[in-house]
């Protein structure tokens, strides 16, 4: 995958994260404990995908 594409997608999931937490913090505000859970495994999600990108790029950057 080229460069640009690679920082595309990183800012992508960024943005997708901090937008995550901000809806989890107000239904945490709210105190809605289900919709907040529900937040939180999307969270763990994205955390799993940044985690395979960053594995991706390390491989290819040894190869």
């Amino acid at each position: 995958m080229n460069r640009l594409a690679e920082t595309a997608i990183q800012k992508d999931i960024g943005a997708l994260e901090r937008h995550v937490l901000a809806s989890r913090d107000i239904a945490t505000q709210l105190g809605d404990p289900f919709l907040s859970y529900l937040l939180s495994m999307a969270l763990f999600t994205i955390y799993e995908k940044k985690a395979h990108h960053e594995n991706e790029a390390l491989k290819s950057s040894f190869s």
